[in-house]
């Protein structure tokens, strides 16, 4: 997964299974842009949000990745691979 950034504000990610629908109703991707296939709305949580509240949000929606923002500026991607590898799980 990856975040749209413009201006320093998330407008949407694009994951693998944007990509997979895209090519399949698309055969000319030439001229394509990020806002022709992402995902606008992402779910988000701020950097000082506990991880237990990152674990309720994923379970919740069945994602396995989140967008981190404070005060709507992008910080980065938090997985749930990230969660699992500090043995917080």
């Amino acid at each position: 997964m990856t975040a749209v950034v413009e201006n320093d504000k998330v407008i949407g990610i694009i994951t693998d299974g944007d990509i997979r629908r895209m090519l399949n109703k698309t055969e000319n991707i030439t001229g394509l842009t990020a806002k022709d296939i992402m995902t606008v709305n992402p779910k988000t949580i701020k950097s000082t949000e506990l991880v237990s509240d990152a674990l309720n949000i994923l379970e919740d929606f069945s994602i396995t990745q989140l967008v981190v923002v404070d005060n709507g500026d992008y910080k980065g991607v938090l997985h749930l691979h990230d969660i699992l590898k500090e043995g917080i799980v």
